[in-house]
């Protein structure tokens, strides 16, 4: 219960709204490099949140309202296997004997968007990051790359994200044909633990501790996950859709794919109600295993879903 003696001693710090944190991105582009190279050194490092999410992964539209030319990044539902009017939409169109309805696909066409937490070792555009943690969203030249260390065709796997034994990766980013090109961004031969404050880290219970208190100010990477549409993107997709398609008959495939949306969502609410499993005694969120987690010959299945 609440001290109502409090009500006669208010303060002014009462009333201040707390500062929400803000987190910088890591932007490697090439027009913000010397000579229009952009070269730094990373490391990356597990989201300590929930360690299979470390590299997030989901599929999003750019889509535009031709209405107002007002824009707005749209995660697909197809992300976590629901229904998707834009999917749907797009493969309509694209496989269209109409060379119209072919140009039309484009207003919905996806792309596969990828984020992970990267400590910045090295950055002279930039020196005052070095040292802090910060998020890289990435396509799928940098996620092709961090897949051919953890599944390689030959040789052992490599963990990226392993604290003490992992490469730093050198970023290296060039323009090419007007086009940020990441082609010759790579992983240095050499592995090496994590540096905290000048320190080199190691496993013992003092530098664990360390990382532990390091990590737990990392950004927050669920920001970066699929994103559940709001009555907003609701209406902004619908309001795109009615505007981009001329045909009157879209108009029912779009009401059916709301109607499949919200049985969906009606049929995970019952599920959610359903009595709870007890569970096993399970880690504390802060409960790090460095030495399972964060093992350098992990298994590579742990990744197979992202």
């Amino acid at each position: 219960m609440n001290d109502l003696n409090d009500i006669f001693n208010l303060s002014l710090d009462d009333f201040k709204e707390e500062k929400k944190k803000s987190y910088s991105t890591f932007k490697p582009e090439a027009n913000s490099g010397k000579d229009g190279v952009y070269k730094a050194v990373v490391k990356f490092v597990p989201w300590h949140k929930d360690v299979k999410k470390s590299i997030m992964k989901k599929w999003s539209t750019w889509m535009v309202n031709p209405a107002d030319n007002s824009g707005k990044s749209v995660d697909c539902p197809s992300t976590i296997g629901k229904k998707s009017i834009i999917q749907d939409l797009y493969w309509k169109f694209k496989k269209s004997d109409s060379v119209a309805e072919q140009k039309l696909a484009e207003n919905f066409s996806r792309r596969e968007k990828y984020a992970s937490l990267v400590q910045i070792v090295k950055d002279d555009n930039n020196p005052d990051n070095v040292g802090k943690i910060m998020v890289w969203s990435y396509g799928s030249k940098i996620y092709n790359k961090l897949q051919a260390e953890l599944k390689p065709e030959y040789g052992k796997p490599h963990n990226p994200f392993d604290l003490f034994e992992s490469k730093p990766f050198i970023v290296h980013v060039t323009k090419v044909a007007g086009y940020n090109n990441y082609d010759n961004c790579k992983f240095a031969e050499e592995r090496t633990a994590i540096v905290i404050d000048g320190d080199t880290m190691s496993k013992t219970q003092k530098d664990m501790e360390i990382i532990k208190n390091y990590l737990n100010e990392s950004p927050d990477l669920s920001l970066y996950d699929y994103q559940e549409w709001t009555v907003e993107t609701e209406a902004f997709v619908n309001d795109v859709i009615a505007n981009v398609v001329p045909s009157g008959r879209i108009q029912s495939e779009l009401e059916t794919s709301n109607r499949t949306a919200k049985t969906n969502t009606a049929a995970a609410t019952k599920k959610e109600a359903a009595p709870p499993v007890v569970a096993k005694p399970g880690k504390k969120e802060d409960d790090f295993n460095f030495d399972d987690e964060f093992d350098s010959n992990f298994d590579t299945e742990l990744y197979d879903s992202l």
